[in-house]
């Protein structure tokens, strides 16, 4: 425990009444008595010390009522279970806290899918949320969607919202409700939702009693909180398919939003079929309401992209999605990274032998005036293996000499300030989960240029993601505990893969379910979160914090110094208060994961960005842009130069695995006080704003290129 060696000056393992400054702190810490304090009882003392008591939590029917203001202008912390992980965040000067937001941090349910977005245009980031109840994952009813609107200091209000032409409310949500992702697909500039849904199949057969929905598309309809469901007549429902992860852009710049979707399959086609969609915008004149997508994946234009076929030579899983400007010529590219996710071997809708690795497809629209996407393979990113199934030996076989991951999510950012966007994706990796050509927890490309990358996992400093718990325990300073040192395999004992012996879960690697890439230091450069999904009892999971050092490398940081003492499915990184400082939303969602024992699981977290390690001390600045439709916006290039230092965002509503987000830029200026800003859209309009000073919320408007002040700071 770090803290704990520094008080510690003389490094014998107790701290005695001559190492610590104040006699008070001593004795409260010294439980025993004896004359010295172990590393328990400092653990203990510095929880019990630092951690408030949180105020009583109010219940989700009740969370339509003003939440109470924070404590001497301070978020309420939230109490957690004791663990070693809690201890280690426990209020001493790390970068998050965990906070406790009343009717959105106590629903005892499983998350779905979350977006962090301005819904009411208010200047305040709200909070969208899908659920299902618990023990109700096959159940027709029990799935809700949430608005939570921000009053300002970490206080939620939920809030109602209408759908017109159509039998879904909030509170009866339709089946499977997954993730949200949010644009203004109309133009009348109010946000649109689309939400992704899985199916009720499996082996291909629709379960009883349920009917297939599909994906949801509600478009505003004269008000903010006012919707109309046009999933049907639009034909982007995919009904039969395990739809995940949805990517918005305007793939052929025709001026409409197009919607890429990413689909899974689990198991024997639990959920749905691996149908991903690229959907593109067929308008019927100038209103959106009377055009229909259609989807041109599985034809020449995304030549072996999308289609389902039944056919494990061709058919692919991939529950993430990206379209991105990956080399910079001003139209959008398509990656997915697909895996197998499979517990059976070789069942009707198995995917047991199922293609995996990194796919990308390089958009040809500027080079030749028309939508066609190259499959690009070669490239140092791209990678294609497969698994074939041995029946004799009963396991997994390479059916090649070929490699390639099975990492399922991908996170795209520019960490070394070059100008291109480097990609990192990550999942789950421990060999009885399911079968991998390579079992790797993660890996990072940088981008080259020309649609080139190279593998820089270790180099950029991110060899940690590829750890067993063993190890990431050895690098927090958690002891094992009784159950995982005298661990023994049951017998019988089966693993959850054929002829896979079981192994002690603390030598698993963790179940790395998303990557968030952002600036929480504001230092001007782009830190990484990864979380880990898994539920498993005797595991303390938390997220894996990595800051980046100042030259596109990073280094994992523990508990002590990140504060994020727990993890989850998905998350989303927004400034909630308006400090100036970026803030942590992680969504828990335990019956996806496979069920947990402990209810307090499924409380998803907030954590607020209190502005330690010298963050409180460096300047930002925060964008929104208008005069420009989403359409134009999404995919445009921000580039920001301070005291001759550049750096970039693309801005995109994606940009994590199981989560949306808004359409801004936030950039950490470092001692910076000024910069200036060029946005670059996709057709290459280039708008320049010049002299904006630092530590401000503005709107940014790309037509008339004027500069509008919105909320101002809120610091804590």
């Amino acid at each position: 425990m770090e803290r704990f060696k520094q008080v510690d000056k003389n490094g014998d393992g107790r701290i005695t009444r001559e190492e610590v400054a104040e006699a008070a702190a001593f004795t409260a810490a010294d439980a025993d008595k004896d004359g010295a304090v172990t590393v328990e009882e400092f653990r203990r003392y510095v929880a019990s010390r630092q951690r408030p008591d949180s105020t009583a939590a109010t219940t989700a029917d009740k969370s339509a009522s003003p939440a109470p203001p924070p404590v001497n202008g301070r978020p309420v912390l939230k109490q957690l279970p004791d663990s070693d992980a809690v201890r280690d965040a426990a209020g001493t000067g790390q970068l998050f806290e965990c906070v406790h937001v009343p009717g959105f941090t106590d629903i005892i349910e499983g998350t779905n899918g979350i977006a962090l977005a301005d819904l009411n245009r208010d200047g305040l980031v709200d909070i969208l949320a899908t659920y299902t109840e618990r023990n109700r994952g096959l159940s027709n009813k029990g799935h809700h969607l949430r608005v939570f609107i921000n009053r300002g200091t970490f206080r939620f209000q939920k809030h109602p919202i209408t759908i017109r032409e159509s039998t879904l409310t909030c509170e009866n949500f339709g089946p499977f409700p997954q993730i949200l992702n949010l644009a203004d697909f109309n133009g009348d500039g109010l946000l649109d939702i689309f939400v992704t849904r899985h199916s009720p199949f499996w082996a291909g057969k629709r379960w009883p009693a349920i009917e297939p929905l599909g994906n949801t598309l509600l478009l505003s309809d004269g008000a903010w909180d006012t919707f109309r469901d046009v999933s049907a007549k639009m034909g982007i429902q995919n009904e039969k398919a395990y739809n995940r992860q949805s990517s918005i852009g305007d793939v052929n710049r025709d001026g409409w939003l197009d919607i890429a979707i990413g689909c899974d399959n689990i198991g024997n086609a639990m959920g749905g079929l691996p149908y991903s969609r690229l959907y593109v915008f067929k308008p019927n004149g100038p209103r959106f309401e009377d055009g229909e997508f259609e989807d041109i994946g599985g034809t020449d234009l995304v030549p072996d992209f999308g289609g389902f076929y039944h056919d494990s030579a061709k058919d692919k899983a991939g529950p993430d999605i990206n379209l991105r400007d990956l080399d910079n010529d001003g139209d959008l590219d398509l990656i997915q990274s697909f895996h197998v996710d499979v517990r059976e071997p070789l069942l009707p809708f198995s995917p047991g032998e199922y293609r995996q690795g990194l796919f990308c497809w390089k958009n040809l629209l500027v080079e030749t005036g028309a939508l066609k996407f190259q499959k690009v393979t070669g490239n140092g990113f791209a990678a294609e293996a497969r698994l074939r199934y041995n029946r004799e030996k009963q396991l997994y076989e390479p059916a090649s000499d070929a490699k390639a991951p099975g990492l399922p999510y991908i996170a795209v950012a520019d960490v070394d300030n070059d100008g291109l966007p480097d990609i990192f994706a990550t999942g789950p990796s421990d060999v009885s989960w399911s079968p991998r050509v390579e079992y790797v927890g993660g890996r990072f490309w940088k981008n080259l240029g020309g649609f080139q990358f190279e593998e820089r996992t270790e180099a950029a400093g991110l060899a940690a993601i590829n750890n067993t718990y063993r190890q990431w325990y050895a690098f927090f300073d958690c002891p094992l505990s009784s159950f995982h040192l005298n661990w023994k395999p049951r017998v019988p004992k089966l693993s959850s893969q054929p002829g896979l012996a079981p192994s002690n879960p603390i030598d698993n690697r963790p179940y790395y379910a998303d990557a968030i890439f952002a600036d929480f230091n504001n230092d001007g450069w782009q830190d990484l979160v990864v979380l880990d999904r898994r539920e498993t009892p005797g595991l303390v999971v938390r997220s894996f914090f990595f800051l980046n050092k100042g030259d596109g490398t990073f280094e994992p940081k523990p508990t002590t110094f990140s504060g994020l003492d727990a993890s989850g499915i998905a998350g989303e990184a927004a400034d909630l208060n308006n400090d100036g400082l970026l803030d942590l939303v992680i969504a828990a969602d335990p019956d996806n994961t496979g069920g947990a024992t402990d209810i307090r699981r499924y409380e998803s977290k907030v954590y607020w960005n209190t502005g330690a390690h010298g963050a409180r001390e460096n300047h930002w600045l925060r964008l929104r842009f208008s005069g420009v439709k989403d359409a134009e916006l999404i995919g445009a290039r921000v580039e920001l130069t301070a005291m001759g230092e550049k750096q970039y965002r693309w801005i995109h509503s994606n940009h994590s695995y199981k989560s949306g987000g808004a359409l801004e830029a936030h950039f950490g200026l470092g001692k910076a006080t000024v910069a200036d800003v060029k946005v670059t859209l996709l057709n290459g309009k280039t708008v320049t704003f010049t002299g904006l000073k630092a530590d401000q919320f503005v709107d940014l408007n790309l037509n008339f290129a004027q500069v509008t002040p919105l909320r101002k700071e809120t610091r804590s």
